[in-house]
């Protein structure tokens, strides 16, 4: 996957479920070492970057409070992608599920980078609209 695969995978598996959230979809950053993305509402901050010669996926939540993102160490404050994950899904119905993939379906990808892109997109979907009613969500 390259920096344009990348984006492309961002724009079409992202940023419509993000908007329908409140979010807005803010410059993106491509270099040869990472590409990252990030969506913002007022009280909130989605990340998503990958670094393609880790192969490594990162998708966080920031809070945010007072114009400051909340600190990237602090786990309860920012929430990582499996953090979500392992909280949330669980509460997933299996109609969620199936109008999900409804959602995804015209989104093509070329290979496993791609594939893990959407996987996260689909996954956090489901999870993200859980966590921001929590109180948790509601904190920042």
């Amino acid at each position: 996957m390259n920096g344009q695969d990348f984006l492309r995978i961002a724009r079409e598996a992202f940023e419509p479920f993000l908007k329908e959230l409140g979010f807005v979809i803010d410059e993106p950053s491509i270099s040869g070492r990472s590409f990252h993305i990030s969506f913002t509402t007022h009280k909130s901050v989605v990340s998503v970057s990958y670094e393609p010669g880790d192969d490594a996926l990162f998708v966080m939540v920031f809070g945010r409070k007072n114009g400051q993102l909340s600190d990237i160490d602090n786990r309860k404050e920012t929430p990582w992608f499996p953090d979500l994950n392992s909280q949330y899904m669980a509460a997933v119905t299996q109609t969620e599920r199936l109008a999900n993939e409804k959602a995804f379906k015209f989104v093509m990808v070329r290979d496993n980078e791609e594939r893990q892109l959407l996987k996260a997109a689909k996954e956090l979907r489901l999870v993200l609209p859980k966590y921001l009613r929590s109180p948790d969500g509601q904190r920042t």
